[in-house]
């Protein structure tokens, strides 16, 4: 293996012509179906003569979308942060620089980083750098560099919680959370950045993620670590709360295949393959767990949370030749089984 290069100066990838067409990427156990291909004089941005900057990559999508891109025999440019402030790291050959110098010659950027959700008291300047100028430095690179195509990961948390029907992108889009406040100035900066360019654009807005090595979020969890302790399920009110859940495995294929993507920036929603009520997921966990309907009690409460955390799938199947494979029942079942091989 070659040692990483000590210089911090640009090193410039070959650029194929956009005329030049390169190989789709392989469909794998999870991948979106093959029927549907990019337009005509357009060209997949995967293969081994193109070059693709992935930001975030050492966090839980990144690094599968690294892979999943290596494995397609594509040049990726994997960008996490080193110590000091503005400089990044390729994670793949130890360079470091600005992200516009360690971007130069590529054609699509994934843009991963952010920070998540971990302080739901945060005020909005805590998210303002990592969400918001972040996302402004290196849709800045991008343009520069003249990209083909940026992949932003918004967040299903743009829309607000009193939501009664699926979220649709052009109508909901109104956060009620600092968190969701920054993700939605982050789309409006990709926006902002590729408008009039040539660059084209995309901000998928991804439902609660798991899978993997992060097996069950939210009531899920809570309804196995129920299951395995007691044998019991509880359910506060009706349970008529509606949740959606996509496997990380999805929303790797929905990056992988949204760098086909060629037009104007657009917001997509990126869930799961439906949505369940909570007194539906209560269910399916404990038939997961060998119990009977039984298992599962309701409990009353003074405010029915009747809230809709779903999202509407019309505009993404217009834009994208993706669809999710993995059910909340297969979901549900995975998390069960990794938490069974933990104990």
């Amino acid at each position: 293996m070659c040692s990483p290069p000590t210089s911090t100066s640009r090193r410039r990838r070959h650029r194929t012509p956009s005329s030049s067409i390169c190989r789709c990427p392989a469909v794998s156990a999870h991948a979106a179906p093959t029927t549907s291909s990019p337009a005509s004089g357009t060209r997949s941005t995967a293969g081994s003569d193109v070059a693709v900057a992935v930001t975030g990559a050492s966090g839980y999508i990144g690094r599968r979308v690294v892979a999943r891109l290596q494995g397609e025999g594509t040049s990726v440019v994997a960008l996490s942060r080193a110590g000091e402030t503005g400089r990044f790291r390729d994670l793949l050959d130890g360079r470091e620089g600005t992200l516009a110098e360690l971007m130069v010659g590529t054609q699509a950027l994934v843009h991963l980083a952010g920070r998540l959700v971990d302080d739901v008291a945060a005020p909005v300047e805590a998210y303002l750098e990592p969400n918001v100028v972040l996302t402004d430095r290196a849709l800045a690179a991008a343009v520069e560099d003249h990209v083909e195509v940026v992949v932003h990961a918004s967040s299903r948390l743009v829309y607000p919680s009193d939501l009664t029907t699926p979220a649709v992108e052009d109508r909901d889009a109104r956060p009620d959370t600092a968190y969701g406040l920054s993700k939605l100035w982050a789309e409006d900066v990709v926006r902002f950045r590729t408008a009039g360019t040539g660059t084209s654009a995309l901000s998928l807005r991804v439902a609660q993620v798991t899978g993997g090595d992060h097996p069950g979020l939210g009531v899920i969890n809570t309804f196995i670590r129920q299951a395995r302790e007691t044998g019991r399920l509880t359910v506060r009110g009706s349970g008529a709360a509606v949740r959606e859940v996509v496997h990380v495995d999805d929303v790797v294929e929905a990056v992988i295949s949204a760098l086909q993507h060629r037009g104007p920036w657009t917001p997509v929603n990126v869930g799961g393959v439906g949505p369940m009520t909570v007194a539906e997921i209560a269910g399916q966990v404990a038939e997961s767990a060998g119990l009977g309907p039984e298992a599962v009690r309701h409990v009353p409460v003074d405010h029915d949370d009747l809230s809709v955390y779903a999202l509407d799938p019309t505009h993404r199947r217009e834009v994208l030749p993706w669809e999710p494979k993995w059910s909340m029942p297969d979901i549900i079942t995975e998390a069960m089984q990794q938490k069974e091989e933990s104990r």
